[in-house]
């Protein structure tokens, strides 16, 4: 009986030590959810001050882009604007009105720079008829000639009162441009003046400087006395024309051509050459003028 009852005991004993066992490896079995849980822990979003100073860095940089692309199209406006305000400049003229002002602006900027000019003055013709008229013309000839020749000159400045030139003066005006250079023909119309016709008036006078009274013409011809007080003395000027060639860079004439003729009628004017005197009636003289640039 005793060797039974230790038994027992002894199998109570082994059933108690293993109940023991089983409870000390619980913990065991619930370390990896603590390890776990501390690795969720350590893998958290930064803190709120962190999280913070990432929005305001971030909010920074937006804000430094917008600005770089505000000035990035703010410099392409005003290129965009500069390059059509260039293109508009550099546009060439078309109309009357264009060409007009191109050669005022032109002929400015040459007179300002400084230029030198030619000019040559020609008889293209004298006609008095025949009789005692044609042979006092024949005298009177060589005089002309003489006169002009001392009249054709240099000068230093665009002839004609440009400034007073309008599209009212041109009859017809063209401009080329060739890239490097836009050349200008302008076609004036006719005018015609009396005895009191003054350099920079008329339409020829605004593009081409004309006679400044006929009484200075007359002045100047040595050796012939002339009384026009119960008679008429007419010029008119016709074929007048400028063609200048301009540099697109500089906006000044670098060469130009300003001409036209002179066409003088003479009616009951009295002329007297040394003891020779006659009254020209209907007679009349072409001369022309060429100024060279």
């Amino acid at each position: 009986m005793k060797k039974v009852l230790a038994l027992c005991m002894a199998a109570l004993m082994v059933l108690a030590f293993a109940a023991c066992g089983a409870k000390d490896e619980e913990p065991a079995a619930t370390e990896p959810a603590e390890t776990q849980a501390v690795a969720e822990t350590e893998t958290l979003p930064p803190d709120a001050e962190e999280l913070e100073e990432d929005v305001t860095e971030a909010a920074q940089e937006t804000t430094e882009a917008a600005e770089e692309a505000t000035e990035a199209a703010a410099v392409e406006e005003t290129e965009a604007a500069a390059e059509e305000t260039t293109e508009e400049a550099k546009k060439t003229p078309e109309t009357k009105e264009e060409i007009v002002e191109f050669y005022k602006a032109a002929a400015a900027a040459s007179d300002k720079a400084g230029v030198n000019t030619t000019n040559v003055m020609k008889l293209e013709s004298l006609d008095g008829g025949g009789g005692a008229v044609g042979a006092f013309v024949n005298l009177l000839e060589p005089i002309v000639k003489s006169t002009l020749e001392r009249n054709s000159s240099s000068d230093n400045h665009i002839t004609g009162g440009y400034k007073n030139l309008t599209a009212d003066d041109v009859a017809s005006a063209t401009a080329k441009d060739d890239g490097k250079y836009t050349t200008i023909t302008i076609n004036l119309k006719e005018q015609t003046d009396g005895m009191n016709g003054k350099s920079k008036e008329g339409h020829v006078g605004h593009g081409i400087s004309v006679l400044d009274g006929m009484q200075q013409a007359i002045d100047q011809l040595n050796g012939l006395d002339v009384d026009a007080s119960g008679g008429t003395l007419a010029i008119r000027y016709n074929n007048a024309k400028i063609q200048v060639k301009v540099d697109n860079e500089t906006g000044k004439i670098v060469s130009g051509t300003w001409s036209y003729k002179a066409n003088v009628t003479i009616d009951n004017v009295k002329g007297k050459i040394g003891i020779i005197g006659v009254t020209l009636k209907g007679a009349s003289a072409v001369i022309s003028q060429t100024i060279t640039m």
